[in-house]
């Protein structure tokens, strides 16, 4: 009985460390963000949404997909939870081509989309490298403002 008593708390024990450790990576992440995020609603961008966070896997993709319209300019802001983090990030427009890619532990990426460019983009990310092991956490935001027309 004391022995089984031992491993279950161990177990509980374990899992709230690491459930504690992944609350700490999204934190960074979503700390590193508010950076720059506050800095853009200071100057009257407008964020679409709230900020999305989570965590990526070792040389797994994840896709987010945003709706864009042609009225609007358009800002992907990604940080990671380290800066030795190495993710590579890419767009992709409606038609499945990608126009704007990087690599790093955070990106901003701008689109002006035209007409033919309206629709669901996906913001895609794959882990290639993690600081400390096989995942990183993220916390991304999408801006956007209004186009002045001629």
């Amino acid at each position: 009985m004391g022995v089984a008593v031992s491993k279950s708390l161990l177990s509980v024990l374990l899992f709230s460390l690491t459930f504690a450790f992944a609350a700490e990576g999204e934190e960074k992440a979503l700390e590193r963000l508010s950076i720059t995020t506050d800095m853009l609603i200071c100057i009257g961008e407008e964020m679409v949404g709230e900020p999305l966070s989570g965590m990526l896997l070792l040389n797994d993709t994840l896709s987010i997909e945003v709706s864009v319209s042609p009225s609007y300019s358009y800002q992907f802001i990604v940080w990671t939870d380290s800066a030795f983090n190495y993710v590579d990030f890419w767009l992709t427009d409606p038609l499945g081509e990608t126009p704007r890619g990087d690599i790093g532990d955070h990106t901003t990426m701008a689109i002006i989309p035209d007409s033919s460019e309206a629709g669901i983009w996906q913001l895609d990310m794959e882990l290639l490298e993690g600081a400390y092991s096989d995942t990183a956490y993220y916390a991304g935001a999408v801006f956007r403002r209004s186009r002045i027309r001629l």
